[in-house]
């Protein structure tokens, strides 16, 4: 009995053990603002510098794409995708933004949420010129948003 007991579990929990990422979903800035009140209430609250947002602007460039993992249950996705969405909003510009809203991890043997780009923690911001990956913003900005955003375009 106690062996078939054991066997039970193990194939109950194998799968949660075994699953390389959580299940994601790509969504709208909608769903992100239907999220709760606190997710507008940032994206209000956020002014970002004049000169930070027209640095930015010169940057840009036609091939210029952000891929961001979220969680809408993570604090600090609610503390930093509204703030850029509001620096896109007042930069004018179609940069292609793909939003992946991610799950709990169910077990803290999972590493990734997103193994194949290397999602560890959310937010993470990834941005590309073209395919290739130009850098990201895990987590918390190290210099504010706008800047740490400079930065990467600038290389």
């Amino acid at each position: 009995m106690r062996a078939a007991s054991l066997c039970f579990v193990f194939f109950l929990l194998f799968p949660l053990l075994c699953m390389p990422d959580v299940p994601i979903k790509e969504i709208g800035r909608e769903e992100i603002f239907s999220a709760g009140p606190e997710w507008k209430e940032k994206y209000d609250a956020f002014q970002p510098r004049p000169e930070s947002i027209q640095k930015l602007k010169a940057m840009l460039g036609d091939d210029l794409r952000v891929d961001i993992y979220l969680g809408l249950w993570c604090p600090d996705s609610r503390n930093h995708v509204p703030p850029f969405i509001k620096i896109l909003d007042q930069l004018g510009a179609s940069v292609p933004i793909h939003y992946f809203s991610v799950q709990r991890k169910p077990a803290k043997s999972i590493r990734y949420y997103f193994e194949k780009t290397g999602v560890e923690r959310v937010p993470t911001f990834i941005f590309f010129r073209g395919d290739r990956e130009i850098g990201r913003i895990v987590e918390n900005p190290e210099n504010g948003l706008a800047e740490d955003m400079i930065a990467i375009l600038s290389k």
